[in-house]
């Protein structure tokens, strides 16, 4: 899209219709392209007849040794957010190498129009957490949750945790299980105007599910306060070294904004902006395992989701120690990336799945990628 920026309305992946900005697919001079990271593509998951569109998923370690990869599929004609969706997955027996080829059922359709954006968690009692949201209609999207004592293969009857008909938006692989065990499930709230299915307000309440007893109760943290009057969207939230908070918040200032919390998620504070250039679209930022580090997913450009950037941040999350371009598009090409998951195979390697869909903001196939931590920390 050319310059100047236009407003246009669209929906968060079927959780959260609202305003998205974008721009030119050019990166701007504040946000020069980082010379590219190593990876290998292991898993691509295109679009096709009967299926319009693969968009956002989570990773997680199976006590087989497997990693499951849960995804939203969309069915029938058509990708828009408020359209058919169910939950699948693929398996890998060989730490992210290669994918099984066929997809298998892990949730069907429960919702009056869709069910989407899957965190994966495994929990202190060795079961395993599967968080998603329901979509009944335009008015109400709200966050489930199931739980697994068999390695993915049954789930649990769902567990409501608002109990109130709202439009909540809890992206994919953002659910954390702090070291206390608490659990957090950051929320943007929209209003919704009514009338048109996409009228909604823009910017966003946000406030943190917590649960205390393995995800079977939820009460509401203080909202995240907001005294610029930043257009708040899409929260993330990382447990740092010394025992803060972080959360990060798309917006449309050109920046990730940060609020950091001392008392695991109760209260937050004010946010400011951080060292992240970014479009209107969200990051995800998790610890380096054994270390104290961040490593962050995020789009490097103030307008626009392409490219797709991996960096390495400091332990509060305020300088780039050292950043690589993930994913861009081809010239000529015209593709955005979004909705990163990360997850940690070993100290030596992760993966990142993403939205890479062929248009500006890339929702409708998806893209697994495996990448190595030398390859991330190397200067060239």
């Amino acid at each position: 899209m050319k310059s100047p920026l236009v407003l246009f309305a669209v929906g968060y992946l079927g959780l959260m219709a609202n305003l998205w900005l974008m721009g030119n697919d050019a990166p701007t001079k504040e946000a020069q392209v980082a010379s590219p990271v190593v990876k290998t593509v292991v898993l691509e998951l295109p679009s096709g007849e009967g299926n319009p569109r693969n968009s956002e998923g989570a990773f997680v370690r199976l006590e087989t040794g497997e990693i499951l990869y849960v995804y939203t599929h969309y069915y029938g004609n058509s990708g828009d957010d408020h359209a058919s969706a169910r939950l699948m997955s693929r398996v890998s027996k060989d730490d992210g190498v290669t994918w099984s080829e066929e997809d298998e059922l892990v949730l069907e359709n429960e919702g009056k129009l869709n069910v989407m954006s899957v965190s994966l968690l495994r929990l202190r009692d060795r079961s395993i957490a599967l968080f998603y949201l329901v979509k009944e209609h335009a008015g109400d999207c709200r966050p489930y949750v199931r739980f697994s004592y068999d390695e993915g293969k049954t789930w649990s009857r769902r567990v409501q945790m608002i109990d109130e008909e709202t439009y909540n938006v809890l992206n994919n692989d953002r659910v954390v299980q702090l070291a206390n065990g608490r659990l957090l499930a950051p929320i943007a709230r929209h209003a919704y105007r009514g009338g048109d299915v996409y009228n909604y307000e823009s910017k966003a309440t946000v406030f943190c599910l917590i649960s205390d007893d393995g995800g079977r109760r939820w009460k509401k943290s203080e909202i995240v306060p907001n005294a610029k009057n930043i257009m708040y969207q899409e929260p993330g939230v990382v447990e740092l070294a010394d025992g803060r908070l972080l959360m990060t918040l798309r917006n449309a200032s050109g920046r990730q904004y940060f609020s950091y919390s001392t008392d695991n998620g109760v209260t937050w504070s004010d946010s400011e902006p951080s060292p992240l250039v970014s479009p209107t679209s969200p990051a995800v930022i998790k610890r380096e395992p054994g270390g104290d580090n961040l490593i962050a997913v995020w789009n490097e450009s103030p307008n626009a989701r392409n490219p797709l950037t991996i960096g390495i941040l400091s332990p509060d999350g305020q300088t780039i120690l050292t950043k690589k371009t993930l994913d861009r598009s081809a010239e000529g090409e015209l593709r955005g990336f979004c909705y990163p998951a990360l997850h940690f195979v070993d100290p030596e390697t992760f993966l990142v799945g993403y939205c890479c869909g062929r248009s500006p903001w890339g929702l409708n196939a998806s893209r697994v990628s495996l990448v190595r931590f030398d390859d991330l920390k190397r200067n060239q």
